[in-house]
């Protein structure tokens, strides 16, 4: 005699619910209970009213696509559980508690202060983008579906004073987003980084910058020139010559100066990187340090506020009759530049001035190439005058 044996029902984990919206349409959401809790997510999907044929087939495509999502879900939900791809408490946490606990960790390994206030301004714009989702999406909600919005979003982006957001500054935040979903792959907060799965006209791309920068006659008519502020002329040519930005000639100390052989070399942790940098100070480096020097702990110079030192160089520079926009760090730009023309490797210069990665010292060689093409040019130019003051030239 057979006995059936009757199997217990399980309750499925999501569930598609229907919100009645005042057009007649349905919003169609999951209902999701997992880990003990009930959370619900808005699909953007919507059936419409079946009063034509037509509605009827679209209303078809739109449940297959919710069906779709609801089997995703349930698949993640099962994997969370059996431990497969996720840390589960990492994976629960809402967007924005993940990325707190992402900048805390990056401050542990000293990513840099600039890459912590580039998460929170991302952040702000992933909230703008996700709207009512931000406060309760979680970290295992993350799709690449999102990751190409995101995307799109940050490209049409405005920042807090109505301005657009520049392409540099779209692709640094987008550059942040991929990396704390690096992390959260790592960490099993995600199986793995949407973002990969990603085309490269999806992303925001860093557009090819021009860098402002110092010939040196330039920096020789800068030399010569008088300052009101002569320690910030100083301080300029001294980056002219190191390379360092003003955070790292802001903080440099007497006791960051050693002699070494009869060589004097600087080390620093710089400020926008947090990475270690020892160079040797070549001849002219060392011209513009102040005459007398401190006490070790004492600060090399002592620099007024960045709006005064930004008028000061503008002035300066303007008596130096020098017609380029110049800024503190266009004397770092410069150090790039003459390097290169020099002769030295981008490799070395990237490594002269504590780039993380030999891609952005790249920017330099673009720069260095225009200068070329305005030698032809100035070289065909040249001829040209001379054609016109010599106009018969024999065969």
């Amino acid at each position: 005699m057979k006995t059936d044996i009757k199997q217990p029902k399980t309750k499925e984990p999501v569930r598609l619910r229907f919100k009645k919206l005042s057009n007649n349409n349905l919003s169609i959401y999951l209902d999701i209970y997992a880990n003990g809790e009930r959370s619900y997510e808005f699909l953007h999907l919507y059936l419409i009213p079946e009063v034509t044929p037509d509605a009827r087939i679209i209303n078809q495509h739109v449940l297959k696509a919710a069906q779709a999502i609801k089997a995703r879900r349930i698949i993640d939900i099962a994997n969370g559980q059996a431990g497969i791809g996720y840390n589960g408490q990492l994976s629960r946490m809402r967007i924005h508690e993940y990325l707190l606990h992402h900048i805390e960790n990056s401050k542990k390994t000293h990513r840099g202060n600039s890459y912590v206030t580039s998460c929170s301004n991302m952040y702000n714009h992933l909230a703008q983008y996700l709207g009512k989702r931000a406060r309760t999406l979680k970290m295992r909600d993350i799709d690449l579906e999102i990751c190409k919005g995101f995307a799109k979003h940050l490209k049409h982006a405005r920042s807090y004073t109505g301005k657009p957001l520049s392409g540099v500054t779209a692709y640094h935040y987008f550059c942040s987003f991929k990396s704390m979903l690096n992390e959260a792959a790592i960490e099993q907060a995600i199986p793995t980084n949407p973002v990969l799965h990603m085309r490269k006209n999806e992303m925001p791309q860093r557009p090819l910058v021009t860098k402002e920068f110092l010939d040196a006659d330039e920096v020789v008519r800068l030399a010569k020139t008088a300052s009101t502020h002569l320690q910030v002329k100083q301080a300029f040519l001294f980056s002219c010559f190191t390379g360092l930005r003003l955070s790292d000639v802001r903080q440099l100390k007497w006791r960051n100066i050693t002699k070494t052989d009869g060589i004097l070399r600087y080390s620093i942790t710089m400020q926008k990187t947090q990475e270690p940098i020892t160079n040797k100070l070549n001849a002219e480096a060392i011209k513009w340090l102040p005459a007398k020097k401190g006490k070790p702990n004492e600060l090399v110079f002592n620099l007024p506020s960045t709006t005064t030192i930004e008028k000061a160089i503008a002035r300066w520079s303007r008596n130096a009759h020098i017609l380029k926009h110049v800024t503190f760090h266009t004397a770092r730009h410069s150090y790039a530049t003459m390097a290169l023309m020099a002769g030295t490797d981008l490799y070395t210069i990237s490594k002269l001035l504590g780039h993380r990665d030999i891609k952005t010292t790249t920017i330099y060689a673009a720069v260095i190439d225009a200068a070329r093409d305005n030698a032809i040019d100035n070289i065909s130019q040249l001829y040209q005058t001379h054609l016109k003051q010599h106009p018969r030239i024999p065969l």
